[in-house]
């Protein structure tokens, strides 16, 4: 078992039954972060406990048959009721009391997991396990194998008795096996989409003359719908970056590495610093900063394009120790923004590699956004200009026209840093309503 999340079994409640479901019934607890998730209380008795008594079996089919949307599939601006069920755990479970807990993609090697207490009343238990601030985001090779397991130790236990999950698991595993069936199902399942439905749209058309990498990227936030009109768009302006000036990164130094241990927005953030110190560029004056690390790309005329996708906001191609980058953009203010943004993208990936930068809800755009804003608006910068009063809006305003970046990229560094605001209203921050918490009294 890995230490984000473990489903641990107390025994095997009824081992002489004949039905499959009813020998799957264990004693379960489920761990994530050390946080009880299975935590509940007895709605008649008001007994409190760490686990509860539930089939294994509906769990195990749930997982096998939805393994690739589960696992790949990021949430998107359109969150809807489909994105849940496929993401739920409980939704699986034909009635069995279990915990509200979903997992989804948080990028390449990251599982975001979200849960809440919840009271029904039409249930034997209320679980108690209050909900995090944030979605927790954990390793992905542990999740994969902790389920993985599950899934083997229900088959085992069961003795194959349920044709649905054998033939599911059968599939789930093959594919894995294979280089090519895997990268297919991990893009079908990105899309929310079933890889072994034979009605699905055809990936292979839509991904053709496309590197995979920036397909993938392209896939974390853009519409099933809207797909083949993205991808027609990326591989025109994929050729067109081709005749773009090349930046140096060798000056970059090493970025922070990503060891899923703090908050996407702390990477992007300490990278921006260490970039700062190993280039030897002012904090104090950001602005001459990034003319100096990005140049001809955030000159003016120098965008890709004025606008794109829904949600893409830059091309890159890397090659070797140097990138082109090619942002959407339709002010000095944003080109700069998601010029930084795209670098930090290059600065990351691997050598030869094509990305997109991109509004998507996944760790490394998450650290990009983060990046960008540290690069255009440093928070020791602002701390040096505030008063003890800290900065009301015609103050950010003169900030963000000096360092030429978006009003809003002040107004959250100054917030991050500490810094007082007067008279603004603060947007609330929007946390993705995969599971809504109900009273527990």
């Amino acid at each position: 078992m890995n230490n984000d999340l473990s489903s641990i079994r107390d025994g095997w409640l009824d081992a002489s039954t004949d039905d499959a479901e009813a020998r799957a019934i264990t004693r379960l607890r489920i761990s994530v972060r050390g946080e009880q998730i299975a935590r509940n209380k007895t709605n008649r008795a008001g007994i409190e406990s760490e686990a509860i008594n539930t089939s294994l079996l509906p769990l195990a089919e749930f997982l096998a048959n939805n393994w690739w949307p589960l696992l790949y599939e990021p949430i998107r601006p359109s969150l809807d009721d489909g994105f849940r069920i496929r993401h739920r755990l409980d939704s699986g479970m034909r009635g069995y009391a279990f915990p509200p807990i979903a997992l989804w993609s948080a990028g390449e090697q990251a599982i975001a997991a979200d849960w809440a207490a919840f009271s029904n009343p039409f249930s034997t238990v209320s679980f108690l396990a209050p909900q995090p601030n944030e979605p927790v985001q954990l390793k992905r090779a542990g999740v994969e194998d902790d389920l993985a397991d599950l899934i083997e130790t229900v088959l085992e236990r069961t003795s194959g008795a349920s044709k649905n999950l054998a033939d599911a698991w059968e599939r789930v595993t093959m594919s894995i096996s294979e280089a090519d069936e895997r990268a297919y199902c991990i893009a079908a399942g990105r899309l929310g989409l079933d890889p072994y439905d034979p009605d699905a749209p055809d990936l292979g058309q839509w991904a053709a003359g496309i590197p995979d990498e920036l397909f993938g990227d392209v896939s974390e936030i853009v519409e099933v719908r809207e797909l083949e009109e993205a991808a027609e768009w990326v591989r025109e302006y994929e050729t067109r970056l081709r005749l773009f000036p090349e930046t140096e990164l060798s000056y970059f130094g090493e970025p922070v590495p990503d060891l899923l241990d703090g908050s996407a927005g702390s990477i992007g953030h300490h990278s921006a610093i260490r970039l700062r110190a190993y280039a030897v560029l002012p904090t104090e004056d950001p602005r001459s900063a990034v003319d100096h690390l990005l140049g001809g790309v955030i000159a003016e005329g120098s965008q890709l394009a004025a606008e794109g996708p829904s949600g893409i906001t830059a091309l890159v191609q890397k090659n070797g120790t140097s990138a082109r980058i090619g942002t959407v953009a339709r002010s000095a203010r944003q080109r700069r923004f998601r010029a930084c943004a795209a670098a930090y993208m290059a600065w990351t990936s691997r050598n030869d590699e094509d990305r997109a930068a991109t509004e998507a809800t996944t760790r490394r755009q998450q650290a990009s956004r983060a990046f960008a804003a540290e690069m255009l608006a440093p928070q020791q910068a602002l701390l040096a200009r505030a008063t003890r009063f800290g900065f009301d809006g015609d103050d950010l305003e003169d900030l963000a026209s000096e360092y030429i970046c978006p009003f809003e990229t002040v107004m959250w560094q100054a917030v991050r840093a500490g810094i007082p605001l007067r008279g603004i209203e603060i947007p609330q921050g929007h946390r993705p309503e995969v599971i809504t918490a109900q009273h527990v009294a």
